[in-house]
């Protein structure tokens, strides 16, 4: 720099403290670099050119260029009077290019016509340049080569003479910072932050001036190299594109760039810098729909210095901009949990919680989780929610610390769990979170922590469903004497379609509908239970053998409230007759009065129950929801009151959900509804299910008591985790199974439709495709030994398809031919690999559950003798 000038004398010449630093920081960079002054006799001033698309690409030409150092042919403008360098000062522009190498200050002479310096020394020259105050806005654009300032555009001798470069050039490693007045202080050290810079006198606007970040918009095109006349841009292709907007080709390409050559990449679309106003997204946007406001969004755009895709890429700081971009795509998915929750759409957001734990944003996924669980107000979405949390959770395993399915009884989250329980959701979901950061060590922690959110989630399910409650209408009905029994008989039910589309969840979020044949097995009908009151005032609750006369496989006596504490847990013994007892208000728990007070006040004693089935456990035909409708349906009787189907097949929901078993609508309206069909449940909460009987055509009932027949697989159905594994895919909106269920409800529809026209081949093609259906949603259903056998009778099948969730009990058939029992069972007998096996005729009930009240002895009543053979 100039001689016989100290640092400090430097630094003084300024103004305020924002200039003093700046200064500062040019004497650091510059002090080692000698500057002069070159004086060019007869020389001209040229500010532009006559073409702004040319000017602009002489200041933003890429580094590699051939023509990079090179300057535009024709004037624009040209200064011919003798003004001083401050005045020049508010006329420059301020361009922006990577530095080639040392630099150097220099200005045209001061010859008439030219340059008229009022400078004294290079070192006053210095003291004007770090006079003006520069104005900044950060930009993502960014660059590891240093930048330089570009003061001026060019010179030339005379008119006639060639153009000769004349720069005043101002290198700066990268950035300069932005103070509160919006002008720019230089650090010490140089950020690594990019800068895009114009002159505090000449875009000293207020905007100018602003620090705000600036933004863009990407929006590629199909194939950003393909040539404009070939390709589009926003779906429309470029001459479109020029109507709406009234851009023009100049406006993007130089005249002389060929036709081939012009592209996306290639376009100067997208504004960087305004001399006099601040750029914002709204610059790029109105590019989306320019009607309303092009003519005046076109004059700032074609006014705003405007770069290419090419030109930009280079200057990108990319580990930032994918930073960057990575924050603004969690943002935005952080706003899709709210909208999809909310909103209850079936959007997944399982890949969101993968990616959240993938980059590191899982934290902030699960504070978004919180909030709208603990703000939604709706038991649905907080249980959704919580499903979603408990994702993430597992993905923060990583496959490992074991089974999402499992046990959620630890102590610690107790506290939580009984807040849910009470209904304070917003409490419990932060009670949840507080628990959760214990839990987030290790990936056994974490799969633990995720069963329990599962827990917590069942809570509010169950809260969902027992909205159900005010379907449930008792009136009042004659007390029977002490001793007499009330005895209730029903029918097995086969599931035709639709099955899964009424399980909670699922039946209030997506809506459901299950077609139902409530059966006759070997003649009978095969669940019951039977009720009578006694003088002492306790509880008998007696699990009988296959028939009502057997003898008692397991009996208990409750005397005190405390031995019906474990209702809701559905392995204790006895648990679903408490749980009946609690459900009818026979029974009021938690209660201050003790049980014995609590009979005597009310009945005069307490109650003695009997239940039966002749089916094996787990066969898939309904028995526990249906035994569940026969012991209300008594016990109600018994106690002198009395309700109707519909308000047993609500309680049988509400009951289940008491017992935490969980489960569906379709058992209890399939055992509990005569005959054949379709029960419906709408997309909401409260839930209500609504059925209706399908008319068939005269004798068409016994022709399906012909053709369909009950084969025993040999096979115990193990649904243990299939429930949880259904609810969690459902929670997390995998598109198969959101798909599946619309396929579940639409091909009910037309099988109960198959059934309104009798057309038997239809109502196979309906029960196979449900066993496609059942397998999708719960892979794994299938047994081999299943598969071999429905192989093996498919040539003599319209359709089969293995009763409720699969995975062994019934398989039930459509056989082609009327009467094929024998010859079914010669057909499985000679294949091997199938165990035991036997075979049940079935028909139809067309006459419903029983009640009766009889004597203190009952002989069978309704209940042929004889249990099935299996």
């Amino acid at each position: 720099m100039a001689g016989g000038m100290t640092e400090e004398d430097f630094v003084k010449g300024g103004g305020d403290a924002s200039v003093r630093s700046a200064r500062s920081v040019l004497w650091t960079a510059l002090r080692a670099f000698p500057l002069s002054m070159a004086c060019i006799p007869d020389a001209s001033y040229d500010y532009m050119t006559t073409s702004a698309s040319e000017h602009i690409r002489s200041l933003t030409l890429l580094p590699g260029s051939a023509s990079h150092l090179r300057f535009c042919k024709t004037a624009h403008s040209h200064v011919d009077v003798r003004p001083s360098i401050p005045s020049l000062a508010h006329a420059h522009f301020l361009g922006v290019a990577p530095d080639p190498g040392p630099t150097c200050l220099c200005a045209p002479g001061s010859s008439p016509g030219s340059w008229r310096t009022a400078l004294r020394s290079p070192t006053a020259c210095w003291k004007e340049l770090c006079g003006w105050r520069l104005a900044v806005s950060s930009s993502t654009v960014t660059s590891r080569v240093p930048w330089r300032l570009v003061l001026a555009a060019s010179s030339r001798a005379s008119p006639q003479a060639p153009r000769q470069p004349c720069r005043a050039v101002l290198c700066v490693t990268s950035s300069c910072r932005a103070t509160t007045s919006g002008y720019v202080t230089c650090p010490a050290a140089c950020s690594r932050s990019p800068a895009a810079l114009t002159t505090g006198r000449y875009g000293g606007s207020e905007a100018a001036r602003s620090s705000l970040r600036s933004r863009g918009v990407t929006v590629p095109s199909v194939c950003p190299q393909s040539p404009a006349d070939k390709a589009t841009y926003l779906n429309v292709p470029w001459a479109e594109f020029f109507c709406r907007t009234g851009i023009r080709e100049g406006d993007l390409w130089d005249t002389e760039m060929p036709r081939g050559s012009r592209c996306l990449l290639s376009a100067r679309l997208f504004p960087v810098l305004h001399a006099c106003e601040a750029l914002g997204l709204e610059d790029v946007l109105w590019l989306l729909a320019p009607a309303a406001v092009a003519g005046e969004r076109l004059a700032r755009w074609r006014a705003a210095w405007r770069m290419s895709w090419q030109e930009l890429l280079p200057c990108l700081d990319k580990a930032a901009e994918l930073g960057a971009r990575r924050a603004l795509f969690f943002l935005q998915g952080q706003r899709k949990v709210r909208r999809v929750l909310l909103g209850r759409q079936d959007s997944s957001l399982l890949p969101l919680a993968r990616s959240a734990v993938h980059e590191g944003y899982h934290e902030a996924v699960l504070g978004t989780l919180d909030e709208v669980a603990s703000t939604a107000g709706d038991a649905g979405i907080a249980a959704r929610a919580l499903a979603c949390i408990a994702d993430v959770l597992g993905c923060m395993a990583r496959g490992e610390g074991g089974l999402r399915s499992g046990p959620a009884a630890n102590g610690e989250w107790a506290s939580a769990f009984g807040r849910l329980e009470s209904g304070d959701i917003a409490g419990g979901v932060r009670e949840l979170a507080a628990e959760r950061q214990k839990w987030m060590s290790r990936p056994a922690l974490l799969v633990r922590a995720a069963r329990h959110y599962e827990g917590a989630e069942q809570i509010l399910i169950r809260q969902a469903v027992m909205s159900s409650c005010q379907f449930v209408t008792v009136g009042q009905a004659e007390l029977p004497p002490v001793g007499h029994w009330v005895q209730v008989a029903c029918p097995a039910r086969l599931d035709l379609s639709g099955g899964w589309s009424d399980t909670p969840p699922i039946t209030y979020e997506h809506g459901g509908a299950v077609v139902d044949v409530a059966v006759l097995v070997d003649g009978c009908r095969p669940i019951g239970a039977r009720v009578r009151r006694i003088g002492e005032p306790e509880l008998r609750l007696v699990s009988l053998g296959g028939t009502p006369q057997s003898e008692a496989a397991v009996e208990l006596v409750c005397r005190e409230l405390e031995h019906l504490q474990d209702y809701c847990q559905p392995h204790a013994p006895g648990a679903l007759l408490k749980a009946a007892f609690i459900c009818t208000q026979v029974v009021q728990f938690p209660s201050q009065k003790p049980l014995r007070v609590q009979l005597m006040e009310s009945f005069g004693g307490g109650f003695e129950v009997h239940t039966w089935s002749k089916l094996p456990h787990g066969s898939g035909l309904g028995t526990s929801s249906i035994l569940a409708g026969a012991v209300m349906a008594s016990l109600y009787r018994a106690a002198g009151k009395a309700a109707s189907t519909e308000s047993l097949i609500h309680a049988v929901l509400h009951l289940e959900q008491r017992l935490t078993t969980g489960g569906g609508w379709q058992d209890q309206v399939g055992g509990l509804v005569p005959g054949i069909k379709i029960g419906r449940s709408k997309a909401q909460l409260p839930l209500r299910v609504e059925v209706e009987k399908i008319p068939v055509p005269d004798g068409f009932t016994q022709t399906l008591n012909d053709h369909l027949l009950l084969v025993y697989t040999g096979k115990t159905r193990l649904a243990r985790n299939l429930l949880q594994d259904v609810v969690r895919n459902w929670y997390a909106r995998l598109p198969s199974a959101v798909q599946n269920a619309d396929a579940l409800v639409s091909n009910a529809e037309e099988c109960a439709q198959a059934l309104r026209q009798g057309n038997l081949p239809l109502v196979g093609k309906c029960l196979d495709r449900y066993w496609q259906q059942k397998k999708c949603m719960a892979p794994g259903c299938e047994p081999l030994a299943v598969g071999r056998m429905m192989g093996a009778l498919r040539p003599y099948v319209y359709g089969q398809c293995l009763a409720g969730a699969g995975g062994g009990g019934f398989l039930y058939v459509l056989t082609k031919g009327p009467r094929q029992k024998e010859a079914l069972h010669q057909i499985l007998a000679k294949t091997e690999g199938l165990g035991n096996f036997s075979i049940h005729s079935i028909e139809v009930d067309t006459g419903g559950f029983s009640v009766e009240v009889v004597g203190c002895d009952p002989k069978g009543g309704a209940h042929p003798r004889g249990d099935v053979a299996v």
